[in-house]
């Protein structure tokens, strides 16, 4: 199942702005230069290179695959495998019933399921701190010392995705629980320091090749100005501090109703079994921890949903208890309209998703008739499966159609092929605006950066015979201005970005 939501159809999309063009062109141009990360030409120091590493081999592999197709293979692979390894975990010391749950509740989430099929480093990242984390966990529950060293091995490979994040994220949770166990010498002297001899073998030939190559600079931005400046001082994507419980309800809907009672029930269940405060823990500190950060996104909660879907699967072993039967009334009713809604109002925009909006209406006004049912039969046991079904029929549809059709609104590609046939004769183009390496991509030609608004820099080109510039529209008369001698080509929206295409020809 998990095969059928995560690597279904890959390929029916293009690489989308921001993220995944980046990406796709960092690991395009490592071919170049295997120890720094390079975009459009430039070091990019923003994260290590493990996740492109992972990914240019999952391209070279599957090179018989267009690259939307191999290069998201591996972070497909990677959600599948979390899935697998915490379904084991699970399975091994909590038994069949809550394996099964969190499984698929963590399988079904939309954050995950979302980020499964998409070039960002996020999902692989986040497979290596929660298998880390449930390494320990074996490792503390069965005293093999294996499991220790895997811990930290995946520890020092989450510190190579993205950087000293990893050890912040997980030593904390394992020190802390420690701590309430009063456990202190679970750990040896001797595989302690054994097991610092490993992350530091992992972790410091790459920085050390780094440093060789591109100095102090790098290093800065990589470790200081990536994880400590933007922790306190983010330059983007600022938001409040209660900002993940406006998010995380839709991005765990629609298990994320039962996440007070699953938290309750966790809470009560320490008392007769102290391996869930492990879990407990893990969730607090995540969650604290990213809601203190002064940057946002909500696809940062990817390491937070497995110890989430444990607590919420505790819910669901108690589906007869009056708060599961509310939240079930309110799930059928909010199916149900969303149902009408889809099949019924305003169907004449965007005429083309009319088939996968009746398909899916239909789905939830089904569900919604089941799950009435089942609580008036008292089979209330009966509503997890078939949310379930629902839910994977609805992401199975995305996977064959929807994504596909909407990429004509949000793909960059249709653009690219524009602009190609325009350089083609080695005339430079310059991209003007918050580099996104899709555009560099798709057209395959390096450009000249120059950020936003930077006028100064923009002045410099004026000597130049010819160039053509690509720019957000709303930049339009600010590059009139500077450069006076450009002349509109193309306008084309991209997703909700009006972008315009212009050329520059120096007065003779």
């Amino acid at each position: 199942m998990c095969a059928l939501l995560f690597l279904c159809n890959l390929g029916a999309r293009d690489f989308w702005a921001p993220d995944e063009g980046d990406f796709a062109e960092i690991v395009t141009e490592l071919k170049d230069n295997h120890i720094v990360p390079h975009l459009n030409g430039t070091p990019y120091g923003e994260k290590p290179p493990l996740f492109y590493y992972i990914t240019y081999l999952s391209k070279n592999a599957l090179f018989f695959f267009k690259d939307e197709v191999s290069m998201r293979f591996s972070t497909a692979v990677f959600a599948i495998v979390g899935i697998v390894f915490f379904l084991i975990t699970i399975h091994r010391f909590f038994g069949i019933n809550i394996a099964t749950l969190s499984s698929f509740i963590l399988m079904s989430t939309p954050l995950y399921y979302w980020q499964a099929r998409y070039l960002q480093v996020d999902m692989i990242f986040s497979v290596f701190i929660s298998c880390s984390l449930l390494s320990f966990f074996w490792f503390y529950n069965t005293d093999k010392k294996r499991y220790f060293f895997i811990f930290v091995l995946l520890m020092a490979f989450g510190f190579m995705t993205k950087g000293p994040l990893s050890v912040i994220l997980i030593l904390p949770i394992i020190i802390l629980f420690l701590i309430i166990e009063r456990n202190y010498r679970v750990i040896s002297l001797r595989d302690f320091f054994f097991g610092i001899a490993i992350f530091i073998v992992v972790i410091l030939p790459w920085y050390f090749a780094v440093y060789y190559m591109e100095r102090f600079p790098y290093l800065y931005e990589n470790i200081i100005r990536q994880n400590l400046v933007r922790f306190f001082d983010a330059w983007s994507h600022k938001r409040p501090i209660y900002y993940y419980f406006t998010t995380l309800p839709l991005d765990y809907f629609p298990w994320s109703v039962f996440i007070p009672f699953g938290i309750y029930m966790g809470v009560k269940r320490i008392k007769e079994d102290r391996k869930t405060g492990f879990f407990i823990l893990w969730l607090l500190w995540m969650f604290v921890f990213f809601s203190l950060s002064s940057g946002k996104i909500s696809k940062y909660m990817l390491p937070v949903l497995p110890p989430i879907a444990i607590l919420t699967s505790l819910a669901f072993l108690k589906p007869e208890h009056r708060y599961n039967s509310l939240m079930f009334l309110g799930l059928s009713i909010l199916f149900f309209s969303s149902g009408a809604f889809l099949c019924l109002f305003k169907t004449n925009i965007y005429p083309e998703f009319t088939v996968e909006r009746i398909i899916i209406g239909t789905v939830l006004i089904t569900l919604s008739v089941l799950i009435c049912i089942f609580l008036k039969l008292n089979r209330k046991s009966y509503v997890f499966p078939v949310i379930i079904c629902a839910i994977v029929t609805i992401f199975t549809i995305s996977n064959i159609s929807i994504y596909k059709k909407l990429n004509a609104y949000k793909s960059p590609r249709v653009l690219a092929d524009m602009v190609k046939p325009l350089i083609r004769d080695g005339t430079p183009w310059v991209y003007y605006g918050s580099m996104r390496g899709v555009y560099v991509y798709y057209i395959g030609k390096h450009a000249i950066h120059i950020d936003e608004h930077n006028t100064v820099e923009l002045k410099k080109l004026v000597n130049m015979e010819k160039f053509y510039i690509l720019s957000r529209k709303r930049d339009h008369k600010e590059l009139s201005d500077t450069l006076v001698n450009v002349k509109t080509i193309f306008e084309k929206k991209i997703g909700e970005t009006p972008m315009v295409f212009l050329l520059y020809e120096k007065d003779i």
